[in-house]
């Protein structure tokens, strides 16, 4: 298959590149330069340009951090933010995102690049992350199908799956032969976006009720070289629907197999009572499930596991532990019945 091709370069994940955003930019205002000795069309150069360059990618452009739309030169700003929440969503050829590391670190998130800065997270991450990778890529793969598929669920809100999922992604981008890709899969109440401070965008529910024709338009590039991402997209009242259907199919099978040097994380919705996480699974070889102490019961936990395909690598981690004195999580892994011995 092409699509994925055109988003992830082989071995290291790079994308396809793309004509030069500066140059559109630079372009647009040439045609209004030029349009200004003619009044008759100063209408059409205003809307070549408007439409060529979305107000986000302007900013982008002019200072790297796509994270507020800032109207682009000559462009009213929009009348309110009701206007501006019905903008049109940009795709991966026209912005790639800033991650602002440093708010990531004053939050106590994993460091891809600073041991030293948040040393307790980072080693914690660093010991899940190798159980992870060992069954995606060691021996063990052999005995999964989709190895390098991991689903990140918890059996009810607000345990901390997508802090989970945003901090495995982060660990395995500081690998050096490895790529990650990490896709906000919680379509009903997408979060990733939201807490590496990201801009909302196209995704993934975009590309399966076709508004995008091609996947690479919704795998967007980060300044973090290893680590690209997957949004969730728009909300749709058919998103089981769309999770369940052929073309999703086809796409785990391309994720998982075009690129044997790279992790897919899925921040998926909770297990108990949400059935897109039950159909999401189906594409899984591995999932990580996050298990609140003191507030997650055993019989959600044996409940939220018998839904899941008892063939897959099972793992779990306890969110806010106490084990010692500065340890935040426990972890355990298995195989099917014995994830839960």
């Amino acid at each position: 298959m092409n699509s994925i091709h055109k988003a992830f370069k082989k071995g290291r994940g790079k994308p396809k590149p793309q004509k030069s955003l500066i140059g559109r930019v630079m372009a647009s205002k040439a045609a209004k330069t030029a349009a200004e000795s003619n009044p008759a069309s100063q209408e059409v150069a205003n809307t070549q340009a408007d439409s060529n360059t979305p107000n986000s990618v302007v900013q982008a452009a002019s200072t790297g951090t796509p994270n507020s739309a800032a109207p682009s030169s000559g462009a009213p700003a929009p009348a309110d933010a009701k206007a501006q929440e019905h903008a049109p969503l940009p795709v991966s050829s026209e912005v790639v995102f800033h991650i602002d590391t440093d708010a990531l670190k004053r939050k106590g998130m994993v460091s891809h690049d600073d041991d030293k800065a948040t040393p307790t997270m980072t080693n914690e991450y660093r010991a899940i992350k190798h159980k992870i990778l060992y069954n995606a890529f060691g021996p063990a793969s052999d005995m999964l199908t989709h190895s390098n598929m991991v689903m990140i669920s918890s059996t009810g809100p607000n345990e901390g799956k997508t802090f989970t999922a945003v901090n495995l992604a982060l660990s395995v981008a500081s690998e050096k032969d490895k790529t990650v890709l990490l896709v906000d899969a919680d379509v009903l109440k997408p979060s990733v976006s939201k807490l590496l401070g990201i801009q909302p965008a196209k995704g993934l529910i975009d590309y399966l009720e076709g508004d995008v024709h091609d996947i690479a338009d919704v795998i967007y590039t980060t300044d973090i070289p290893t680590l690209r991402l997957l949004p969730a997209g728009a909300l749709h009242h058919l998103s089981n629907e769309l999770l369940a259907s052929d073309k999703m199919a086809a796409l785990a099978e391309e994720l998982a197999s075009r690129y044997p040097d790279r992790l897919i994380i899925f921040d998926c919705p909770p297990l108990l009572g949400v059935i897109e996480t039950i159909t999401m699974s189906k594409f899984m070889g591995q999932a990580m499930i996050v298990v609140e102490q003191s507030k997650t019961s055993l019989s959600n936990v044996d409940e939220a596991v018998s839904l899941l395909n008892r063939d897959m690598a099972m793992g779990f981690i306890i969110n806010k532990a106490t084990y010692g004195n500065y340890s935040q999580y426990g972890y355990g892994y298995g195989y099917g019945k014995n994830a839960m011995d």
